[in-house]
This record gives C-alpha cells, structure tokens and sequence, in this order.
C-alpha cells in the first residue's frame, strides 16, 4: 500500500519527492487533531501555489544559517542601529540637563525680582530687609540650588557627558564649570539669607532711618541711642564671611577662562550671570581684606560702645592750617551701627561775644570758659585772643590738630571724642558731581558743585541772606539763623546719596578715598588700629618728619577776618643745587597774587602767616618779603604815604590799581583809631619751629586787594641719603602751581654733563616725591614724580 505523503525532515512535504524511509509521526505533532491523517486539510495543487515574498524568502534565508553566522548579523544590525539609539537617549538626556539649568536660572532672577520695582528700587538698603521678601528669596534660591546640585552631578559623573566632553569641550567646560559657580552661589546666598532674617528687624531700622531725618534722637534729645547691632551680632557677621569666602575663591578658580557665549543663554540670562562673573575677583579680595578689619570695623561701628566723632565743615575762603576756618561743628554718634542725626551748630554762639551784631548772648558756660585763653605752646605767634575750639586746629599736622580739638571741645562743652572728621566744600563738590544738583525746598534753592560755595557765602554772611533764614525758620537771632541753611543743604546731600543708585555709590566711596588723598576729607581717631586702616586705604594729613629726605612743606593762615582766600592764588618756584657731596640748596620765590572779584565779607587787606617747613638740620640762608608790622611803610590813613602801584619800588608788592586799598583788622593796628598801614618788609620773624622734628621758617606776608607779593627763602640742607629725593607736601585747599627745577652736580649725575631737570604743574593736594635718578640710558639723570 502506497504511502499517502512523503514527509521531509523538516515537516509535511507539499508534493512527491524522492523516496524517504517512512517515518512515524510524534504524538504531540498530532495533539488536537481528530481522526486520522486522511482527515487532514490537503494543499492546493502546485500548479495553483503563489510564490514566496521577499521577506519569506529571507526568513528561509536567515533559517538556513548556522548559529554562529545568526550572531554576527545581530550584533552587525546593533552597531548600526546603536547611534541613533544613543541620539534618541542623549537628545532626551540633554533636554533634562537644559530644562534644570534653565529652571535654575529662573529661580535665581525670580529671587532677584523680588526687590525690584517700588519707589525704592534704586536705593535705600532697608529694602532689602524686609523679612516677608527675604523668605520668598530664600525659597527661590533654595529651589535653584537644588537645580544646580543635580545639574552638577550630572554633569560631572554622567558617562555620556565625558564622551561629548571630548567632541566640544568648550562647551562641556564652560557649562561644568558655570554649574559649580551657581552651586556656590546659591550656598552663599543661604548663608546670607539666613543671618539676614535673623537681623532684619533690626537692621531694617537702621536703614530706613537716614542721618539728617526722622530720627528722635534730636540735638535736644538726651535719649541714648538704641544699637542696631551687637558685639555678638557682628560675631554672626563675621563667622558668616568666613564661611563665605571658600565659595567665593572656588567660584574664582571655575570662572577663569569661561566663554558665556558657548551656551545656550538668553541675553538676560548672560547678562546676570556676567555681572556675577566680573565681581569675583574684587568680592574675593574684598572679603579676605574684611576678615582683617573685623576689630577696627567693630570699633567704628560702636559694637562694644558708643563712640562720638566731631564734624567740621571748612570754609577754605577764610584759610587756616587744616584748609579752612571752622565756623560750624557738630557730634556724629554711633552706636551699634545706629547713626545719630548730624546736627551742625555756629561756633560763634558759644565762643564768641556776638551781642553787638544783634545776637542773643553766646553760651555763657562755654564762653567763660573761652575769654582770656591763648593759644598754647608752641604757638605763641598766634594773635587772637580768647582762644578756643574754633581756632584750635593750628598744626599743620592734621592728628596734632585733631588732638588740640579734641582738648578743647572735652574742656568746653565736658564731653570725650573718639575722633575728628573734618571736609573742604571740595568735598561735598565731589559728591554733588555724582549725585547732581539737589534741591533745597524751603529755599527755592538748586545747589549744584558750581554755585556751592557762593550760595552758603550768602546765607552765612550777606545781610540780606541771613535776614531770608530767619524769616523761612523763623528765628530771630541773626547767628543762630546764618548756618541753618547750610544745615539744609548738608541733610538734603546726605539724604540724596543715602538713596543713590549702587554703581554711584561706588562712585562716591572712590571719591571719599580721593578725597583722602588730596585732603579736602581729613579723619583722625583715637584708635590707632583704625587710623592705620586709613592710612593704608587713603590717607591720614600728617606733616611728615623724615630725615632720610628732603621735605618742603608750606602753610598758609588768613588772619584778615574776612574770605579773601579765594581770590588768592598761590606759586612756588623752587629751584634746587645738588653739589658734589648730595647736599641740597633751595631758593624759593612764592607769590602770593590777590585779585578781588567779589565780596571778601570783611577786611579787604590779605593778611597771611606763612610757615615753611623743612628737615631739622636746614640752615637759613636769606629771606625778604616778610611785614614788619611795628614800622608803616605807606597807607590810605591820615600821616602815611600814598602806596605806589610798585609798592617797594623793587617789583616785591605790584598793584594792578591805584590809589592802593588799604586797611587793617583790629588785633593788627597800630593804634587807636582806624590808621590802615602797609609795613615795611624785610627778614622774616619767626625761626622757632612749632613742629617737633621740623625746622620752620615764617612770617607775616600782607598783600593789599588786586596785587601781587613775591616772597624769597633760602636754605641748605646735607645730603640725606645717596639718591636725592624731595617730599612735597601742599596744604589742604591751596592747589599751588610748583615750578620745580633741580641742578645736579656731576658727580651726582654718574659722571655725565650736569643739566638742569624740571617740572611744573599744579598740586592737588596730594603729597608728591621727586626723586633725582642717575644712571638713565645715554647717561644723565631724571626727576621721577610719585
């Protein structure tokens, strides 16, 4: 019986093949079925059979394949497929990477917008601590920080990362390191935050309470202040900074060589994260050098105590030692950080008798105390009487005058200083140009750094200025009314820069160590750490005493009672020989030129006591030009010759009119009634120095209105060292034109021809060393300025 199918090995044949050995079916190849093989579905006839697709024909194909060439093919298909799956991956990894940081950058400016808007948002730091607002930027700045932690870990360990590293490392690095710098910052900015809420209430107080306004702690006010901050308080401050710092150096380190402009950023994103950038360097430093102030910061701050600095504005118009006359003062209390309000009183109501111009009688305490004094050693040449704290500031030595202030207001008004801060009208100039005008409202005045000092000249001396004071505050007393508006102006300018913007701010600190510098802010304190710190941040006006160079120093005292010295300007033409052995011969010509352009309020006569300085060992040689005021040469008074336009016929006094305007101010007559005297002049009168360590050389030079004097001095000096060098120290408020020429000898010049070096320009107030060099290139010397 033929068989009904052949059967392959591989399964039910489809048609007659070649004989097979009859096989017998496996049971479980026939599970399900019912019956017998005949009952089984028969194929199509091969005639009608389709052929087989292409995918059937490759499944036939990859069926007849070994194992082994079934693997290669699977991992061959893998690495084709691999980057598209790693493109797929990485697309989704790198859009979670951006959606953090730009989640993290969202926090950060919606921390930042918290305090931007309001009538406030250029100024006025109270703002910054309101308790309410710090938390919401706590939460936001906590909420970026979390942000950039993960950002970073991912940046930094991801495997994926590493390799694109290699491809772009610009913008791998400059990403990495952002992401640590933003970590860092955040963590400062908990830190910050978290001692910020902690002091707010106080520290709110503080800020919202400007110098001049709203305090209740008026001049009449016998209430202590209230401290805003503690000694442990400013323990936290520090302990914090300290804690700071290590982020800030990190942040530092991650920003050099950064390239903002690799990354995807918006540009208000890459301006904020710039602006951080670029304060780096100045934070890092800044912080380092606060560490090292923490006790003098402390002290200032009145953290342990209180302590009382005296204010003294000078009007150098009237010229004294230290730049100006002190006609008004006031106390500047600090406690804890809490700033008393600066109230400015009139010298004259306490130390002089003021009833004759129709004034209420003078502080009868203090004035008692005034009548009779005169000036202490060593400067009995002084010829005012009734000596007290307004004349005290005689040294040319600004600490030796702080300390004559400070003895004199303890003894008059029983009250300690912790310092003395005194300021030119240049001072408050400088501010005027980087607050602008100000306005005065209940004057109707615009006070800007030209007009300045001619609007506080009328209101403190012109008649009709004082009147206006009186009627607007309504006092009737001509002396207590003459400063008010000055008082005006000086609360309206604190309060004015109080609220400056942050970059102006910025601008006016430079000018306060400008201001230093060239003297128009002189500061002393009793505490010798601090005065250190302004030394090395500024400078403190002390009359150097140096023998290891030469020194000229030269001070000008208008005694004319009356505001003359601002149209006097002064020159200095010194011309020095350096011989043989490094020994210097000055001959000085200064010229004191008076044209009177407006109102001097006073006396019309400059009557000036001019000290020169210089090292100890000086030796006088000449000098002319110096008043003998007990010998009359010419005047405008009866029995006097008319003065001549060359007053002394030898070119020393020239006018530029005549008849000469003579006259003279009441501790200078020669007599009774109203004789107005030029004196003869000659040697000068005083050679005994008022300055330990320095040699001094002064006299009374008198210069009528719209003339000229030329004063002449000559010394020598022994050399001091092997390289010449002279420290040039001008006064405060007088900005000389120097003429400086130096004739070094040959030998001093290394052998080559002698010739003469020189400068010229005008001083600033700055202390200034020239320093002859020897041995330039070609031969020869220069005079080097620093």
């Amino acid at each position: 019986m033929p068989a009904p199918f052949p059967v392959s090995q591989s399964g039910i044949g489809y048609g007659p093949g070649p004989a097979q050995p009859p096989v017998t079916p496996r049971p479980q190849a026939l599970a399900g079925q019912s019956g017998n093989l005949n009952n089984m579905q028969r194929p199509p006839a091969a005639a009608n059979t389709p052929r087989p697709n292409a995918f059937v024909k490759t499944r036939r194909k990859y069926s007849n394949l070994s194992t082994r060439a079934k693997i290669v093919i699977l991992a061959m298909l893998a690495l084709l497929l691999l980057p598209s799956v790693f493109i797929v991956l990485e697309s989704v990894n790198a859009f979670a990477l951006y959606s953090q940081a730009d989640s993290a950058i969202k926090h950060l400016e919606a921390a930042q917008n918290v305090f931007s808007g309001g009538g406030n948002s250029h100024g006025n730091l109270a703002r910054y601590f309101d308790v309410k607002k710090l938390r919401q930027v706590q939460v936001e700045i906590n909420a970026a920080h979390s942000d950039l932690v993960r950002l970073r870990d991912e940046l930094d360990q991801d495997g994926n990362v590493a390799m694109l590293a290699n491809m772009v490392p610009a913008q791998v690095g400059t990403a990495r390191s952002l992401v640590h710098i933003g970590v860092d910052a955040t963590e400062i900015g908990q830190i910050a935050l978290q001692s910020a809420i902690k002091m707010a209430p106080t520290l709110s107080q503080a800020f919202n309470n400007p110098l001049n306004s709203g305090s209740k702690n008026t001049e009449e006010s016998t209430a202590p202040l209230k401290p805003y901050l503690t000694s442990n308080n400013v323990d936290e401050i520090f302990a914090d900074i300290n804690l700071i710092i290590p982020h800030v150096h990190a942040m530092n380190m991650q920003a050099r060589g950064l390239s903002l402009n690799t990354l995807p950023l918006s540009s208000k994103q890459s301006n904020l994260v710039g602006s951080l950038l670029k304060l780096l360097p100045a934070a890092e430093v800044g912080l380092n050098q606060t560490m090292r102030m923490k006790s003098e910061i402390s002290w200032l701050l009145g953290a342990d105590q209180p302590r009382t600095f005296l204010v003294e504005p000078m009007d150098r118009a009237e010229l004294r030692a230290t730049g100006g006359f002190t006609g008004q003062f006031g106390e500047l209390s600090i406690n804890g950080g809490h700033m008393s309000p600066l109230k400015l009183k009139n010298i004259a109501q306490f130390e002089e008798d003021i009833t004759a111009e129709g004034a209420k009688l003078p502080d009868q305490k203090v004035y008692n105390k005034v009548v009779g004094q005169s000036a202490p050693d060593p400067y009995n040449w002084w010829p005012v009487g009734n000596f007290g704290m307004r004349d005290a500031n005689l040294s040319a030595d600004f600490p030796t005058s702080a300390r004559l202030i400070m003895d004199r207001y303890n003894y008059e008004f029983e009250k300690k200083l912790d310092g003395v801060i005194i300021f030119t009208p240049a001072l408050i100039e400088h501010v005027l140009h980087v607050t602008g005008p100000i306005h005065i409202t209940a004057y109707n005045e615009t006070i800007t750094e030209q007009n300045l000092e001619a609007r506080l000249h009328y209101y403190q001396l012109d008649n009709t200025g004082i009147r206006r004071e009186e009627i607007i505050e309504k006092v009737e007393d001509p002396q207590q009314a003459r400063k008010l508006f000055t008082q005006q102006v000086t609360k309206t300018l604190m309060d004015t820069a109080q609220h400056l913007p942050y970059d102006k701010v910025l601008s006016l600190v430079n000018e306060m160590f400008l201001a230093t510098k060239t003297k128009d802010l002189q500061i002393y304190f009793t505490n010798p750490k601090v005065n250190a710190l302004i030394t090395k941040y500024g400078a403190i006006a002390s009359l150097d005493r140096s023998t290891q160079h030469d020194g000229l120093a030269v001070i000008q005292s208008n005694l004319s009672a009356s505001k003359a010295s601002q149209y006097v300007t002064t020159s200095i033409k010194d011309t020095i020989s350096i011989n043989a052995s490094g020994g210097a011969t000055h001959q000085v010509v200064m010229t004191l030129n008076y044209q009177k352009k407006g109102d001097v309020y006073g006396m019309s006569t400059y009557r000036d006591y001019v000290r020169i300085y210089a090292p100890p060992s000086s030796q006088l040689i000449s000098s002319y030009g110096f008043a003998h005021h007990l010998t009359p040469y010419c005047g405008s008074g009866a029995g006097y010759q008319a003065c001549g336009q060359d007053v002394y016929g030898d070119g020393t006094l020239v006018c530029t009119t005549a008849p000469v305007d003579t006259d003279s101010t009441s501790f200078l007559d020669y007599g009774a009634g109203f004789q107005k005297p030029i004196p003869v002049i000659g040697q000068l009168t005083n050679q005994e120095s008022d300055e330990p360590g320095r040699a001094m050389y002064a006299g009374w030079v008198v210069v009528p209105p719209n003339c000229s004097i030329k004063v002449t001095l000559s010394w020598s000096v022994p050399p001091s060292s092997h390289t010449y060098s002279l420290l040039f120290q001008p006064q405060a408020s007088v900005h000389p034109q120097l003429d400086l020429t130096v004739k070094s000898a040959q030998k001093a010049c290394a052998g080559s021809k002698p010739s003469d070096l020189h400068f010229a320009g005008t001083m600033d107030g700055q202390d200034r060393t020239f320093t002859l060099q020897t041995g330039q290139s070609g031969g020869g010397c220069a005079l080097r300025l620093s």
